[in-house]
């Protein structure tokens, strides 16, 4: 037991000023006690975001890391973020400069005393850490009982206090390898990116968490359920900061579980059954608690985060080993898509379940928590299975599943509406959700390797960092403005998780044959149904109805999404000789439901689909496939024009508006533009409106959107926050543009290209696509795909067209 001596050293080196504030707030001191928490809130927020695992890093040994190179790094740090945390506790602490600065100084001495404390742990230097935590006790509760007397003593012992953490424990040898480090400052912090990657997300997560509870459900309710998860989710915490890093060391150097190990698994065990036994009675016999003056939501959050607590400590586990790997693992992907879904999972919990929901919070961060961990390395799914489970299936299902238009209601089922003009109100249990969304987000988890799309998930932590500091700059506590604004957050964030699905799935060998061939088994699933539909309901426009279910936003999203498959199929069908009927049928078919969705914008893309085929059919000298194809797409077109001509929504639709007669401009095009110049103007208004967008969006039932996706993006959250997608667009371009001898020789890849292209810079200029939940998975998951497969093509002879062979 002897090695329990680091933890408990660390745990008072991390929690002194926790202690002292706790002492303060008991024995009268509570505005004091206040300064303490605001300035340790400050600094923990900035410190934390860049520790970067040190702990688990110098204790993992994996050689790309070191001490010396962790504490190089945070000696140049260290001015930086003292200076912005003084800067943020001077206008709001009542204590004085000299009183913020001593306190940064602690939490300063704390940050560099981290790594020599780890490294007396690797050194096994018990007697040094047995002194260090000696000297943090004495030294706390004399500065304790000195602020409570408020004497002279008061000030020179939060001197000493402040730089005890160093005095304790520095090694001259330590820091003297530091400062001679031979690695370049530059290839250290690239590193350690990573790993300041995980800890800034999950800093600013909490934060985030805890003010978007605030917002949406109150300062009393925030403040029991904070308090509530604090002491259930304790020993996730003490594990995860202090305990943890020493066990997973001695896992991996013992040959088989300790004495400690045992006592730990016992005491989670008692644990998970307390607060089982909690929730059994707050829900069998309340009245038991009433003695305690707290409602039934508090001891009901307490019990959830209880057990929450057990599965924290084994999420935690599986952390800690992955960053104590030999290889040097990193949690990035996990840590960043964890608490950035957690986040977006309260407003669901809230207003689908009420303000009760919210106890079960911390629980469910802790199973998100050891989902994405489990599957950090090769997914939920060891994909080598045979038959039902094996890789091909797996992906196949994946796909088809996100280009399914299938659509639920929390309140109602399957989405069954066939008027066409359904209006959920604002009401989020008849808000139609499709299956997509759930396939995005469970296909992330079972494929896994998340290190496989870095750029996907640093592109979607910047896009995130972007709009929570626009929104913070104008003012997020802003009552129902601030919960609106992270509501909207949120509608932008989730679809983008798909981006990260894209490149996951298109790192597999195959991967954009199995896409088409999940393509084809939707469209030839869909498509003749609803056209047979539309028949026999006689609206001389496209109908809704499936007969089982019903497709929303059929005439808006849909037909673009379908025309953009119909490509991919087209493309790869090509390049793989699938058999020419087959694609011939489908391109009938796709001619009369372009045309019956009085969608100018999938008729403008089937065009070019057509043309772009033509073309490159042409360069392949199969021009016999192109004329086929396009021939069947103008019969099917010719045939839906007759039955559709004359109708009252096929006048009202093609026709111009009186305003623009001359121009022949069509009605919802002029709409458009009347839409354009109010979100420009508003814009162009002042350059911080540009830079940070607007505080409320407009007037719905004036400028219902934007139609522009990029345009109501930077209403909402600035250029700030839409910069990070602006620069993948840019990089994905510059990409295609360098490998594009072997894109035009890929086939099926230049199919796809084309595909992202069109829905990017066109399809998103008129609509707001990659806001919805149907349509901007597709796109976000099609273009994460793109991406993965320009990377692979930097292989020589990777190239599977049919030219290279």
């Amino acid at each position: 037991m002897r090695v329990m001596v680091f933890p408990v050293a660390f745990m008072a080196n991390t929690f002194a000023m926790m202690v002292v504030m706790i002492g303060l707030s008991l024995f009268g001191r509570p505005e004091l006690a206040a300064d303490f928490g605001l300035v340790h809130g400050a600094t923990v927020a900035l410190f934390y975001s860049f520790s970067g695992n040190a702990r688990s890093l110098i204790l993992g040994e994996s050689g790309r890391v070191d001490g010396a190179a962790i504490l190089r790094l945070r000696l140049l740090l260290l001015l930086p973020l003292a200076v912005l945390a003084f800067a943020l506790c001077i206008g709001v602490v009542d204590g004085g400069w000299l009183f913020i600065l001593l306190l940064v100084m602690r939490r300063a001495a704390e940050w560099l005393a981290e790594v020599f404390l780890s490294e007396q742990e690797l050194k096994h230097q018990g007697k040094a850490a047995l002194r260090f935590l000696l000297i943090q006790g004495v030294l706390s509760l004399a500065l304790l009982l000195a602020l409570l007397d408020d004497g002279v003593w008061a000030l020179p012992l939060t001197l000493v206090w402040a730089l005890s953490p160093l005095l304790g424990c520095l090694s001259l040898a330590l820091l003297g390898r530091a400062l001679g480090h031979a690695v370049p400052v530059m290839a250290g912090i690239r590193q350690m990116l990573p790993h300041f990657g995980s800890t800034a997300v999950i800093g600013v997560s909490v934060y985030v968490f805890r003010l978007f509870i605030l917002l949406v459900a109150g300062k009393e309710t925030a403040g029991d359920l904070f308090s509530a998860f604090a002491l259930g989710g304790i020993l996730g915490a003490v594990f995860s900061q202090a305990l943890g890093p020493t066990m997973v060391r001695q896992e991996r150097s013992a040959a088989g579980p300790g004495r400690m190990l045992q006592l730990f698994n016992l005491m989670l065990v008692l644990v998970a059954l307390a607060g089982c036994f909690l929730l059994a009675i707050v829900w069998s016999v309340p009245h038991l608690l009433d003695w305690t003056q707290k409602g039934q939501l508090f001891w009901l959050a307490v019990g959830c985060s209880l057990v929450g607590g057990v599965v924290m400590v084994l999420a935690q586990r599986i952390r800690l080993r992955i960053l104590q790997d030999a290889v040097g693992g990193d949690v990035f992907g996990s840590d960043m898509l964890a608490n950035i879904l957690l986040v977006a999972c309260i407003p669901f919990v809230f207003y689908e379940l009420g303000a009760g929901a919210l106890a079960v919070l911390y629980l469910l961060g802790a199973v998100l928590s050891w989902g994405f961990y489990a599957s950090e390395r090769h997914g939920l799914l060891h994909l080598r299975a045979r038959g039902l489970l094996s890789e091909r299936n797996l992906l196949l299902l994946i796909a088809f599943a996100i280009f399914l238009p299938l659509f639920f209601q929390l309140g109602g089922g399957l989405f069954d509406d066939r008027s066409g003009t359904f209006n959920s109100g604002g009401v989020l249990a008849l808000l139609p959700i499709p299956v997509s969304v759930l396939a995005c987000y469970l296909g992330v988890v079972l494929l896994g390797g998340y290190s496989r799309a870095r750029l996907s998930l640093v592109s979607l932590f910047f896009v995130f960092i972007g709009m929570l500091l626009t929104s913070l700059l104008l003012g997020l506590d802003q009552g129902g403005e601030g919960r609106q604004k992270l509501v909207l957050l949120v509608q932008y964030i989730l679809p983008m998780f798909a981006l990260v699905l894209g490149q996951q799935y298109g790192k597999r060998d195959q991967s954009l044959l199995m896409l088409a061939q999940a393509g084809a088994g939707v469209l030839f699933l869909v498509i003749p149904l609803q056209l047979i539909s539309t028949l026999l309901d006689g609206l001389g426009y496209l109908s809704p109805s499936l007969f089982i279910f019903s497709v929303y936003q059929h005439l808006q999203y849909v037909p673009v999404v379908f025309v953009a498959l119909f490509a991919i199929v087209l493309f790869v069908g090509a390049a793989k000789g699938w058999p020419r009927s087959g694609l011939l049928v489908l391109s009938l078919m796709m001619g009369g439901y372009a045309v019956l969705s009085m969608s100018m914008l999938a008729l403008c893309f089937m065009l070019l689909v057509c043309l772009g085929f033509f073309i490159r059919m042409l360069f392949w000298r199969r021009v016999d496939w192109a004329c086929g194809v396009i021939s069947c797409v103008v019969l099917g077109a010719a045939a839906a024009g007759l039955y559709a001509q004359g109708s009252e929504f096929f006048d009202h639709k093609f026709a111009a508006v009186t305003t623009g007669e001359a121009l022949g401009v069509p009605a919802n095009l002029s709409e458009r533009v009347v839409f354009w110049r109010f979100y420009v103007s508003e814009m162009l208004s002042d350059w911080g409106v540009f830079m940070l967008g607007h505080v409320e969006p407009p007037d719905r039932l004036l400028y219902p959107s934007a139609h522009n996706y990029y345009l109501d993006f930077i209403y909402n959250f600035g250029f700030v926050g839409l910069l990070p997608l602006i620069l993948l667009i840019l990089y994905s371009a510059c990409t295609a543009l360098r490998r594009l001898p072997r894109v035009w020789s890929d086939v099926e890849l230049l199919g796809l290209l084309g595909v992202v292209a069109f829905l990017l810079l066109v399809d998103n200029f008129l609509k707001v696509g990659l806001r919805q939940p149907y349509s901007g998975v597709f796109v976000f998951f099609i273009w994460g795909v793109l991406l993965a497969r320009l990377a692979k093509i930097r292989c020589a002879g990777c190239s599977d067209s049919p030219e290279a062979t």
